[in-house]
């Protein structure tokens, strides 16, 4: 069963057909990955009054822990949130069926006009500004974040770590995240 947002007025009820429409409005008109998208889904539900930023905020740290795009756990679970099992549904389509017909789309239009100069600017105009985006949804979550001295530490030397040495991404990830949870085991102990 859905639940209110608590501080949300609703001017417009979200109903399984509405959060289809606004997912697929997003996805058909966002360039980028799903963090990208997220912040975008999240202002869009917000200014509708279906969700609060705070709450936003807590199902998209939830989100991260499902595999699959970051995009599609963050709407699924939101929706669900808001509107239920219909809602969540809606959702999933709302946010595959507009990339699935836009490759179909754009397969036909990159074979033809691929190779022109117009075109190459503009896939380099909308790369320029993906960084911005990304940047703006890292500075909302870690606004939103209760920081400890030692939390940081962990943190910024993994990214740190990260940016040295992108070529063993997997092992730093997996090496951090095993120290960090062994860390905490001794650290409470």
């Amino acid at each position: 069963m859905p639940i209110k947002a608590k501080g949300v007025s609703k001017s417009v009820p979200p109903t399984p057909w509405r959060i289809f429409l606004t997912l697929a409005k997003i996805n058909t008109l966002t360039l980028g990955g799903g963090y990208v998208i997220v912040p975008v889904i999240e202002n869009s539900f917000e200014k509708q009054g279906w969700i609060t930023e705070e709450e936003f905020y807590r199902i998209f740290s939830r989100a991260q822990v499902f595999p699959g795009p970051i995009a599609l756990s963050t709407s699924f679970l939101c929706s669900y949130r808001i509107a239920g099992a219909p809602g969540a549904i809606a959702s999933v389509f709302g946010v595959v069926l507009p990339p699935f017909l836009a490759l179909v789309l754009v397969g036909g239009f990159i074979s033809l006009y691929g190779d022109t100069e117009l075109f190459k600017r503009f896939l380099g105009g909308a790369g320029a500004v993906v960084p911005g985006l990304v940047g703006s949804m890292l500075w909302r979550t870690v606004r939103k974040r209760r920081w400890s001295v030692r939390t940081a530490i962990e943190v910024i030397t993994l990214a740190v770590l990260l940016a040295v040495f992108p070529s063993a991404a997997f092992f730093i990830l997996i090496g951090g995240i095993i120290a960090l949870y062994l860390g905490r085991l001794v650290w409470k102990s």
